[in-house]
Protein backbone atom coordinates (compact mmCIF):
# COMPACT_ATOMS: atom_id res chain seq x y z
CA UNK A 1 0.00 0.00 0.00
CA UNK A 2 1.40 3.39 -0.97
CA UNK A 3 2.18 5.66 1.94
CA UNK A 4 1.71 9.86 1.63
CA UNK A 5 3.36 12.18 4.04
CA UNK A 6 1.83 15.27 4.57
CA UNK A 7 4.21 17.94 6.21
CA UNK A 8 1.79 20.67 7.71
CA UNK A 9 4.50 23.71 8.70
CA UNK A 10 2.16 26.10 10.06
CA UNK A 11 2.38 25.15 13.92
CA UNK A 12 -0.51 25.88 16.38
CA UNK A 13 -1.07 29.26 14.50
CA UNK A 14 -2.92 27.80 12.12
CA UNK A 15 -4.98 26.12 14.25
CA UNK A 16 -5.91 29.53 15.95
CA UNK A 17 -6.70 30.73 12.62
CA UNK A 18 -9.17 28.32 11.85
CA UNK A 19 -10.77 28.76 15.06
CA UNK A 20 -11.11 32.88 14.59
CA UNK A 21 -12.49 32.01 10.74
CA UNK A 22 -15.10 30.56 12.05
CA UNK A 23 -16.18 32.20 14.56
CA UNK A 24 -15.97 35.38 12.59
CA UNK A 25 -18.68 33.86 10.03
CA UNK A 26 -20.33 32.25 12.91
CA UNK A 27 -21.17 35.36 14.38
CA UNK A 28 -21.72 37.61 11.15
CA UNK A 29 -24.10 34.51 9.49
CA UNK A 30 -26.36 33.12 12.09
CA UNK A 31 -27.99 36.42 12.73
CA UNK A 32 -27.41 37.18 8.96
CA UNK A 33 -29.34 33.64 8.20
CA UNK A 34 -31.93 34.44 10.70
CA UNK A 35 -32.45 37.83 9.03
CA UNK A 36 -33.23 36.81 5.21
CA UNK A 37 -35.15 33.74 6.02
CA UNK A 38 -38.27 35.74 5.32
CA UNK A 39 -36.46 37.20 2.29
CA UNK A 40 -37.22 36.17 -1.20
CA UNK A 41 -35.21 32.68 -1.66
CA UNK A 42 -32.41 33.48 -3.78
CA UNK A 43 -31.00 36.11 -1.08
CA UNK A 44 -31.10 32.84 1.07
CA UNK A 45 -29.09 30.85 -1.64
CA UNK A 46 -26.99 33.30 -1.93
CA UNK A 47 -26.12 33.99 1.73
CA UNK A 48 -25.74 30.29 1.89
CA UNK A 49 -23.19 30.11 -0.89
CA UNK A 50 -21.28 33.33 -0.03
CA UNK A 51 -21.05 31.94 3.54
CA UNK A 52 -19.48 28.30 2.27
CA UNK A 53 -16.91 30.35 0.05
CA UNK A 54 -15.51 32.44 2.97
CA UNK A 55 -15.05 29.16 4.77
CA UNK A 56 -13.50 27.49 1.88
CA UNK A 57 -11.40 30.64 1.19
CA UNK A 58 -10.15 30.48 5.00
CA UNK A 59 -9.17 26.93 4.40
CA UNK A 60 -6.82 27.87 1.15
CA UNK A 61 -5.42 30.65 3.07
CA UNK A 62 -4.41 28.53 6.20
CA UNK A 63 -3.31 25.34 3.69
CA UNK A 64 -1.11 27.96 1.77
CA UNK A 65 0.34 29.05 5.22
CA UNK A 66 0.96 25.30 6.10
CA UNK A 67 2.55 24.80 3.12
CA UNK A 68 -0.28 21.63 2.18
CA UNK A 69 -1.52 21.67 -1.14
CA UNK A 70 -5.45 20.68 -1.58
CA UNK A 71 -4.79 17.59 -3.21
CA UNK A 72 -2.91 16.18 -0.75
CA UNK A 73 -5.88 16.18 1.68
CA UNK A 74 -7.72 13.84 -0.84
CA UNK A 75 -9.10 15.94 -3.60
CA UNK A 76 -6.75 14.94 -6.32
CA UNK A 77 -8.16 14.72 -9.85
CA UNK A 78 -7.04 10.92 -10.12
CA UNK A 79 -9.21 10.53 -6.95
CA UNK A 80 -12.64 11.37 -8.40
CA UNK A 81 -13.76 8.91 -10.62
CA UNK A 82 -13.03 6.60 -7.84
CA UNK A 83 -15.26 8.74 -5.46
CA UNK A 84 -18.29 8.77 -8.10
CA UNK A 85 -17.85 5.15 -8.95
CA UNK A 86 -17.81 4.06 -5.40
CA UNK A 87 -21.15 6.50 -4.55
CA UNK A 88 -23.27 5.29 -7.41
CA UNK A 89 -22.67 1.45 -6.47
CA UNK A 90 -23.51 2.75 -2.62
CA UNK A 91 -26.70 4.65 -3.90
CA UNK A 92 -27.71 1.74 -6.10
CA UNK A 93 -27.29 -1.19 -3.37
CA UNK A 94 -29.30 0.92 -0.69
CA UNK A 95 -31.77 1.58 -3.34
CA UNK A 96 -32.04 -2.10 -4.07
CA UNK A 97 -32.14 -2.95 -0.46
CA UNK A 98 -35.03 -0.99 -0.30
CA UNK A 99 -36.69 -2.06 -2.69
CA UNK A 100 -36.33 -5.51 -1.98
CA UNK A 101 -37.33 -5.47 1.50
CA UNK A 102 -40.54 -3.12 0.26
CA UNK A 103 -41.36 -6.39 -1.93
CA UNK A 104 -40.49 -8.79 0.24
CA UNK A 105 -42.70 -7.36 3.77
CA UNK A 106 -45.41 -5.60 1.71
CA UNK A 107 -44.61 -2.09 2.43
CA UNK A 108 -45.53 0.50 0.13
CA UNK A 109 -42.70 2.49 -1.74
CA UNK A 110 -42.26 4.74 -4.42
CA UNK A 111 -40.11 8.10 -5.48
CA UNK A 112 -38.92 10.62 -2.59
CA UNK A 113 -35.85 11.81 -0.48
CA UNK A 114 -35.93 11.97 3.25
CA UNK A 115 -39.38 12.58 5.00
CA UNK A 116 -38.74 16.12 5.82
CA UNK A 117 -37.04 17.49 2.96
CA UNK A 118 -40.54 18.50 0.77
CA UNK A 119 -41.13 21.38 3.84
CA UNK A 120 -37.68 22.15 3.82
CA UNK A 121 -36.96 22.76 0.08
CA UNK A 122 -40.31 24.45 -0.15
CA UNK A 123 -39.88 26.56 2.43
CA UNK A 124 -36.31 27.62 1.68
CA UNK A 125 -36.19 27.34 -2.63
CA UNK A 126 -40.12 27.51 -3.41
CA UNK A 127 -40.31 29.98 -5.21
CA UNK A 128 -36.87 29.15 -7.36
CA UNK A 129 -36.74 27.53 -10.69
CA UNK A 130 -36.15 23.45 -9.88
CA UNK A 131 -35.86 23.90 -6.27
CA UNK A 132 -35.13 20.42 -5.56
CA UNK A 133 -32.03 20.58 -8.12
CA UNK A 134 -30.59 23.58 -6.55
CA UNK A 135 -31.53 21.94 -2.77
CA UNK A 136 -29.31 19.03 -3.72
CA UNK A 137 -26.36 20.64 -5.65
CA UNK A 138 -25.95 23.16 -2.76
CA UNK A 139 -25.86 19.75 -0.28
CA UNK A 140 -23.49 17.80 -2.49
CA UNK A 141 -21.40 20.72 -4.24
CA UNK A 142 -21.10 23.42 -1.80
CA UNK A 143 -22.28 22.55 1.64
CA UNK A 144 -20.71 18.73 1.94
CA UNK A 145 -17.67 19.54 -0.01
CA UNK A 146 -16.43 22.48 1.97
CA UNK A 147 -17.58 20.94 5.35
CA UNK A 148 -15.48 17.85 4.63
CA UNK A 149 -12.53 19.81 3.09
CA UNK A 150 -12.46 22.26 5.72
CA UNK A 151 -13.06 19.45 9.21
CA UNK A 152 -12.05 16.01 7.88
CA UNK A 153 -9.44 17.24 5.39
CA UNK A 154 -7.94 19.95 7.26
CA UNK A 155 -8.67 20.03 11.23
CA UNK A 156 -8.62 16.43 11.40
CA UNK A 157 -5.52 16.28 9.39
CA UNK A 158 -3.66 18.94 11.15
CA UNK A 159 -4.40 17.94 15.10
CA UNK A 160 -3.10 14.22 14.19
CA UNK A 161 0.12 16.11 13.12
CA UNK A 162 0.10 18.25 15.92
CA UNK A 163 -0.02 15.49 17.79
CA UNK A 164 3.08 13.76 16.47
CA UNK A 165 2.32 10.74 14.21
CA UNK A 166 -0.83 8.64 12.88
CA UNK A 167 -1.21 5.90 15.72
CA UNK A 168 -4.56 4.45 15.96
CA UNK A 169 -4.51 6.39 19.51
CA UNK A 170 -3.91 9.61 17.82
CA UNK A 171 -6.32 9.34 14.74
CA UNK A 172 -9.00 8.56 17.31
CA UNK A 173 -8.05 11.59 19.19
CA UNK A 174 -8.40 13.95 16.26
CA UNK A 175 -11.93 12.31 15.17
CA UNK A 176 -13.25 12.87 18.10
CA UNK A 177 -11.92 16.65 18.54
CA UNK A 178 -12.71 17.11 15.27
CA UNK A 179 -16.28 16.33 15.91
CA UNK A 180 -17.20 17.75 19.35
CA UNK A 181 -16.13 20.92 17.26
CA UNK A 182 -18.59 20.07 14.35
CA UNK A 183 -21.35 19.76 16.77
CA UNK A 184 -20.63 22.85 18.76
CA UNK A 185 -20.39 24.78 15.73
CA UNK A 186 -24.36 23.92 15.17
CA UNK A 187 -25.21 25.26 18.92
CA UNK A 188 -25.50 28.93 17.79
CA UNK A 189 -27.54 28.54 15.33
CA UNK A 190 -30.19 26.77 17.54
CA UNK A 191 -29.58 29.42 20.20
CA UNK A 192 -31.04 32.09 17.89
CA UNK A 193 -33.70 30.55 17.26
CA UNK A 194 -35.18 30.02 20.28
CA UNK A 195 -34.08 26.28 21.21
CA UNK A 196 -33.00 26.15 25.17
CA UNK A 197 -29.77 24.51 26.16
CA UNK A 198 -31.62 20.81 25.83
CA UNK A 199 -32.48 22.02 22.56
CA UNK A 200 -28.86 23.31 21.41
CA UNK A 201 -27.25 20.12 22.74
CA UNK A 202 -29.84 18.08 20.40
CA UNK A 203 -28.78 20.07 17.91
CA UNK A 204 -25.03 19.38 18.44
CA UNK A 205 -25.41 15.61 18.76
CA UNK A 206 -26.75 14.36 15.61
CA UNK A 207 -24.12 16.50 13.66
CA UNK A 208 -21.16 14.95 16.02
CA UNK A 209 -22.31 11.57 15.91
CA UNK A 210 -22.18 11.91 12.07
CA UNK A 211 -19.29 13.99 12.40
CA UNK A 212 -17.22 10.55 14.26
CA UNK A 213 -18.72 8.19 11.13
CA UNK A 214 -17.52 10.74 8.18
CA UNK A 215 -14.34 10.81 10.15
CA UNK A 216 -13.46 6.88 10.19
CA UNK A 217 -14.49 7.21 6.38
CA UNK A 218 -11.83 9.77 5.75
CA UNK A 219 -9.19 7.90 7.70
CA UNK A 220 -10.21 4.45 6.12
CA UNK A 221 -10.25 6.27 2.37
CA UNK A 222 -8.85 9.83 2.58
CA UNK A 223 -10.71 10.79 -0.73
CA UNK A 224 -12.79 13.74 0.38
CA UNK A 225 -14.90 13.73 -2.66
CA UNK A 226 -16.22 10.19 -1.52
CA UNK A 227 -16.91 11.79 1.78
CA UNK A 228 -18.54 14.92 0.57
CA UNK A 229 -20.71 12.95 -1.50
CA UNK A 230 -21.43 10.58 1.12
CA UNK A 231 -22.46 13.87 3.36
CA UNK A 232 -24.75 14.52 0.29
CA UNK A 233 -26.46 11.83 0.69
CA UNK A 234 -27.00 11.98 4.42
CA UNK A 235 -28.41 15.48 3.90
CA UNK A 236 -30.50 14.78 1.10
CA UNK A 237 -31.28 10.77 0.69
CA UNK A 238 -32.12 10.75 -2.62
CA UNK A 239 -33.27 7.48 -3.47
CA UNK A 240 -36.12 6.04 -5.15
CA UNK A 241 -37.31 4.21 -1.96
CA UNK A 242 -38.97 6.08 1.10
CA UNK A 243 -38.73 3.96 4.20
CA UNK A 244 -39.56 6.44 6.59
CA UNK A 245 -43.18 5.63 7.28
CA UNK A 246 -41.89 1.90 8.15
CA UNK A 247 -42.00 0.43 11.42
CA UNK A 248 -41.07 -3.01 13.48
CA UNK A 249 -38.69 -5.58 11.35
CA UNK A 250 -38.76 -3.73 8.24
CA UNK A 251 -36.90 -0.70 9.54
CA UNK A 252 -34.75 -2.63 11.55
CA UNK A 253 -33.85 -4.72 8.66
CA UNK A 254 -33.31 -1.30 6.12
CA UNK A 255 -30.93 0.10 8.87
CA UNK A 256 -28.67 -2.91 9.30
CA UNK A 257 -28.75 -3.55 5.95
CA UNK A 258 -27.56 0.45 5.26
CA UNK A 259 -25.12 0.06 7.52
CA UNK A 260 -23.56 -3.44 6.30
CA UNK A 261 -23.73 -1.73 2.76
CA UNK A 262 -21.81 1.94 4.27
CA UNK A 263 -19.15 -0.61 5.62
CA UNK A 264 -18.85 -2.97 2.74
CA UNK A 265 -18.43 0.03 -0.09
CA UNK A 266 -16.29 2.11 2.23
CA UNK A 267 -13.87 -1.61 2.92
CA UNK A 268 -13.99 -2.42 -0.99
CA UNK A 269 -13.13 1.16 -1.83
CA UNK A 270 -9.91 1.22 0.98
CA UNK A 271 -9.17 -2.45 -1.11
CA UNK A 272 -9.08 -0.86 -4.44
CA UNK A 273 -7.33 2.03 -3.63
CA UNK A 274 -4.23 0.01 -1.83
CA UNK A 275 -2.68 -0.81 -5.07
CA UNK A 276 0.03 0.99 -6.70
CA UNK A 277 -0.42 5.06 -7.29
CA UNK A 278 -3.76 5.22 -5.51
CA UNK A 279 -4.18 6.52 -1.73
CA UNK A 280 -5.14 5.62 1.19
CA UNK A 281 -2.16 5.22 3.76
CA UNK A 282 -1.02 8.65 5.10
CA UNK A 283 1.29 9.60 7.33
CA UNK A 284 0.69 13.62 8.93
CA UNK A 285 3.29 15.52 10.69
CA UNK A 286 3.78 18.73 11.99
CA UNK A 287 7.21 20.39 11.93
CA UNK A 288 6.43 24.07 12.77
CA UNK A 289 5.58 23.27 16.41
CA UNK A 290 6.72 21.23 19.23
CA UNK A 291 5.32 21.10 22.39
CA UNK A 292 2.39 20.23 24.68
CA UNK A 293 1.65 17.65 22.07
CA UNK A 294 4.86 16.19 21.23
Amino acid sequence: MRQNKIIFRGGVRTILGFAVAFAVVTAVWVPLTAAVSDAPAWIGLVSEIAKFAVLGAAVLVLLHIDNVSVPELGLSRRQFVPAVFTFGVLWVALNVLGIGLAVVVGNQWDISLIWYLPEVVTREFGTLPTPWLIFVLLNFLVIGLVEEAAFRGYFQSKMIALLGDDTRLHVAFGILLTSVVFGALHTPGALVAGAGVEGALGAAALPAITAVLFGVLYELTHNLYLVALFHGLGNTWPLVIDWTSWAGTALVAFWVGAACIYIGVTLGYRYWASGPDRTPNVERVEVGYSGIFE
